[in-house]
C-alpha cells in the first residue's frame, strides 16, 4: 500500500502543472480581433488624404476653395488637414505602444483596412468606366464630364461636324466679324428655314427683300427667339408683325441661331445700318449674355452645333473693347496642335488650363469624377460671375441704343423669357433672371415680354425650346400697338 500511494502521489502535481500550459499555448494560438481606434484612423486618413488631393490636385480648384465667396473653402482645407494630422497621429501611437509587442494583431488590422477599401476603389473605378457616356469633351458620369479633357476628341468632333455640314450645304457659315451668319440664297437641311438673297430669314430660298419699296422699315436682331427657331416663317412673331402693321412696313429678320448679346450687336452695326430702318427691335434672353463671355462657344457650352470662334468685347476704362476680330476661321482652328494655341483663348471662360493637363493620378477615371464633381460644386469661374456678365452685356446694350439713335433709329429693347424662366417662376414667385436684372439695374429702357407670353397655358408657350406658333403670336400681339406707335413718330419713306 505505502509504494502504491508513493507512485501515484507525484503524478497529482505533475496533471495540476500540466493545465496552466496547455492553456497558454492555447492562446497563443488564439487569432487576435482588429485594433479598433487603429481601424478608425486608418480610415479617417485615407479619406483626408484623399480630400487633400482632390484639393490641392489642381491649382485652381484650391484658388477657387480660398475665395471669400466659396464660403466652405477655409473650413474644408482646415478641416481635412485637422483630421489627416490627428488620424495620422493615432496611427503612429499605436506603431509605437502597440505593434512591437502584437505586430500581429497590428497586421490584421491593417489588412482589415485595406482589403475593403482597395475592392471598393476597385468596383467604383469598373464603374465609372463602364457606365460613363462618351462625348466629344470626354467621358460623361452622373452629369459631370470628367477633367481633364483631350483636345484631340474635341478636334475629331469638330472636324465630324464641318464634313457633315460641307456635305448637306450648310444654312450658316462662318464669318470673320460675326462668328456665323446665315448663308444668303439656301434652305436648312430639313428644309424648315430659307434665306434670302442678302441672308436674312425669309418664306422662300433667294428671296429679295430691297426690291420692295416700304414705305417703313423695322428690323428686329437678335438669337434664335428673334430668328424663329422650331416654327416655320409665317408663324414667326416678326412675319406676324409685319402683317399687323400692314403692307406699309416692311419686317427684316436679321436673327441668327447662337448668337450672344455682343453679335448681335455688332450684326446691328455690319448688317442692319446700311437698310436704314425706321424701328430696330434688339432681342435677348437671358443665356445670350453668357454667350457673350466666349471666344469659342463650344468650350463654354458642350454640344454647341457648329465649331466657330466668335468675338469678344471686354470692358476697359468703362469703354467698350473688342479683341479678336477679324476671327480665326475654322480652318486654323482645325489646325490647333494644342488649345492653347487658339487666339484669346484665354478669354473663354470654358477655358482653364489645368483642366486640359494630365498627370498620374487622371488615369483613374473615378478619381476624375471625384476632381470634377468637386470643381461643379465650386460655381462658376470668376471671369463668368454675374457681376462680370451684367457689366459687360449692359455696356453692349447701351452701345446699341446709342448706335440706334445717332442712326436716326428708335432702339426698342425686347426681354425674352424662356423655358427655364418659367421654370423657376413656378417654384419661386417673383423670380427674376439675370437678363432681368441687368436690364433693370442698368435702368435700360425695354418690353418685358413675360406677362405677355404668360397669358398662354403652359403647354401652349413652347416648342421643343423655343417659342410654339402661339408664343410666337403672342408676342406679335403684344407689340404691335406699340411698334405702331414708334412708326407714327417717323416720316413715310
Amino acid at each position: 500500500m505505502p509504494r502504491a500511494i508513493d507512485r501515484v502521489a507525484p503524478e497529482g502535481p505533475a496533471l495540476r502543472v500540466q493545465g496552466p500550459v496547455v492553456t497558454e499555448r492555447a492562446a497563443a494560438r488564439r487569432i487576435p480581433g482588429p485594433d479598433v481606434p487603429l481601424l478608425i484612423a486608418l480610415y479617417v486618413f485615407e479619406v483626408s488624404v484623399l480630400l487633400v488631393l482632390v484639393v490641392t490636385h489642381k491649382k485652381s480648384i484650391g484658388a477657387l476653395l480660398m475665395r471669400p465667396a466659396s464660403g466652405v473653402g477655409l473650413t474644408v482645407i482646415v478641416a481635412g488637414l485637422v483630421l489627416l494630422l490627428c488620424a495620422g497621429g493615432v496611427i503612429v501611437h499605436r506603431w509605437m505602444t502597440r505593434a512591437r509587442r502584437d505586430s500581429r494583431r497590428f497586421g490584421l488590422t491593417v489588412a482589415v483596412n485595406l482589403v475593403p477599401v482597395l475592392l471598393l476603389l476597385g468596383a467604383g473605378e469598373i464603374a465609372v468606366r463602364l457606365l460613363a457616356l462618351r462625348t466629344p469633351r470626354g467621358p460623361v458620369f452622373m452629369e459631370r464630364t470628367l477633367l481633364p479633357w483631350t483636345w484631340a476628341d474635341v478636334l475629331a468632333h469638330n472636324r465630324a461636324l464641318l464634313e457633315r455640314t460641307s456635305l448637306k450645304g450648310s444654312y450658316l457659315v462662318a464669318d470673320e466679324t460675326l462668328g456665323w451668319v446665315i448663308r444668303p440664297d439656301r434652305r436648312s437641311a430639313d428644309d424648315r428655314y430659307f434665306s434670302s438673297a442678302e441672308g436674312l430669314r425669309s418664306a422662300r430660298p433667294g428671296e429679295v427683300f430691297a426690291r420692295r419699296a416700304a414705305r417703313q422699315r423695322v428690323a428686329i436682331v437678335g438669337d434664335s427667339f428673334t430668328f424663329g427657331l422650331e416654327v416655320g416663317y409665317e408663324d414667326t412673331w416678326g412675319h406676324r408683325l409685319e402683317r399687323a402693321l400692314g403692307p406699309d412696313v416692311q419686317v427684316l429678320n436679321f436673327g441668327v441661331d447662337g448668337y450672344g448679346v455682343d453679335q448681335a450687336y455688332l450684326r446691328y452695326r455690319r448688317d442692319v445700318r446700311p437698310w436704314r430702318p425706321d424701328v430696330v427691335i434688339f432681342g435677348l434672353i437671358t443665356h445670350d449674355l453668357y454667350r457673350s463671355m466666349a471666344t469659342y462657344t463650344f468650350l463654354s457650352f458642350p454640344g454647341w452645333p457648329f465649331p466657330f470662334a466668335k468675338p469678344r468685347f471686354v470692358v476697359r476704362d468703362d469703354r467698350l473693347a473688342l479683341l479678336n476680330v477679324p476671327l480665326p476661321p475654322p480652318q486654323t482652328i482645325l489646325a490647333a496642335s494644342s488649345i492653347r494655341e487658339l487666339p484669346f483663348i484665354e478669354y473663354d471662360p470654358g477655358y482653364v488650363a489645368e483642366d486640359w493637363e494630365w498627370n498620374v493620378l487622371d488615369r483613374a477615371w473615378l478619381f476624375r469624377y471625384l476632381v470634377s464633381s468637386y470643381r461643379h460644386a465650386l460655381g462658376r469661374d470668376e471671369r463668368s460671375s454675374e457681376t462680370q456678365v451684367s457689366r459687360l452685356n449692359r455696356e453692349i446694350v447701351r452701345a446699341f441704343l446709342r448706335d440706334a439713335r445717332a442712326d436716326d433709329a428708335i432702339p426698342l429693347v425686347l426681354y425674352f423669357p424662356s423655358r427655364v424662366d418659367f421654370r423657376q417662376l413656378d417654384r419661386v414667385a417673383g423670380w427674376t433672371s439675370l437678363g432681368q436684372r441687368m436690364l433693370r439695374g442698368g435702368d435700360i429702357p425695354h418690353v418685358d415680354l413675360t406677362s405677355c407670353v404668360a397669358t398662354l397655358a403652359p403647354a401652349a408657350r413652347f416648342g421643343p425650346q423655343h417659342y410654339s406658333p402661339g408664343g410666337n403670336a403672342a408676342v406679335a400681339s403684344c407689340l404691335t400697338d406699340r411698334v405702331r406707335g414708334l412708326l407714327s413718330e417717323r416720316p413715310l419713306r
